[in-house]
């Protein structure tokens, strides 16, 4: 192996026992395994790559990823490991970083769920972790922490179980999966728990987005201007009707197609509604200007969120 031997050097110290590697084309290591104890000298810490995957837990995942100027860019510790963050030392299992070095995306627990490993394992596993905001602190357990490359925290991934109440711009909400901030700290997004009445630019809208995942607390149903006014929000139940100054009318509602459990039933496909300058955006393409139009808002035309039937799982459909 004396060109896999060659490249063993890195920023971080001389990787040994290398089983599997890629290679950008100027031959730098883009990504590589390793069955051997390695310790990284990092400005984030001491970190140790996976060595092993032959615990029920392990994910079948390269050890280390880096970008083509040397830098880390993801490392899967061998354990869970505490490193400096711009927000205090965190324990992680899984960490991403920008290009510059700096800590991007840190996930606490990177178990793989099996039929052996749950999903319920793991989160028995999660420890709650607390954090300050200026709309308030927070204590719950996440899957993960995005970071801005300033060290400020951009989201948090709750665990589907988590549940908080936060102080918000649009008054005191129930959060599921997740919210995102500002650089300053300021609340940026996030995702109700729950259908909730809104004020809007145009009227009371609904936010809910029945279709979120929780895989990204980044992306969410309801944001906010830094001011704290609305800038988006999704709806899973509402219907907009805006009329034109010439008296033409058109009719936005949130759509439906079969269910993707097969069943009988139907899904339903949110509507996103955007608020900028003086205009409103549906759907994406469709755009108006509020001084030229009238809108009005029809809640709770859909009185049924999903065609899933297992409710044990679900915050929404109360």
């Amino acid at each position: 192996m004396p060109v896999i031997m060659n490249l063993s050097k890195t920023k971080y110290g001389v990787l040994e026992g290398i089983s599997s590697v890629e290679l950008y084309e100027n031959g730098k290591i883009k990504e590589c395994s390793v069955n051997k104890e390695n310790v990284l000298i990092t400005p984030v810490g001491n970190l140790i790559p996976q060595y092993r995957d032959d615990d029920v837990r392990n994910k079948y995942i390269k050890s280390l990823s880096f970008y083509e100027n040397g830098n880390i860019k993801k490392i899967a510790l061998h354990k869970q490991t505490v490193v400096k963050s711009g927000f205090g030392p965190v324990k992680a299992e899984l960490i991403t970083f920008y290009e510059s070095g700096k800590i991007k995306r840190l996930f606490p627990l990177n178990g793989k769920i099996t039929a052996y490993w749950t999903e319920e394992n793991e989160y028995e596993m999660a420890v709650p972790q607390e954090f300050i905001f200026p709309f308030g602190k927070i204590k719950k357990k996440v899957i993960s922490i995005l970071y801005y490359e300033t060290g400020n925290i951009k989201s948090l991934t709750l665990w589907p179980k988590e549940l908080l109440t936060i102080d918000t711009p649009a008054g005191k909400l129930g959060i599921r999966y997740g919210i995102g901030m500002y650089p300053d700290g300021g609340l940026r997004a996030c995702e109700p728990a729950y259908p909730i009445l809104i004020n809007t630019p145009i009227g009371e809208i609904s936010a809910f987005d029945v279709e979120a995942s929780g895989i990204s607390g980044d992306k969410n149903s309801l944001n906010f201007n830094e001011d704290g006014s609305i800038k988006s929000i999704i709806t899973s139940t509402d219907s907009i009707e805006v009329t034109k100054k010439s008296g033409k009318r058109i009719q936005f509602e949130p759509g439906l197609r079969p269910s993707m459990l097969g069943e009988e039933g139907m899904d339903i496909i949110p509507l996103k509604v955007e608020f900028y300058e003086d205009k409103i955006r549906i759907n994406e393409n469709n755009v108006y200007v509020t001084g030229d139009c009238s809108f009005t808002i029809k809640n709770n035309i859909l009185k049924k969120l999903s065609s899933c039937s297992d409710c044990s799982k679900c915050n929404g459909c109360r």
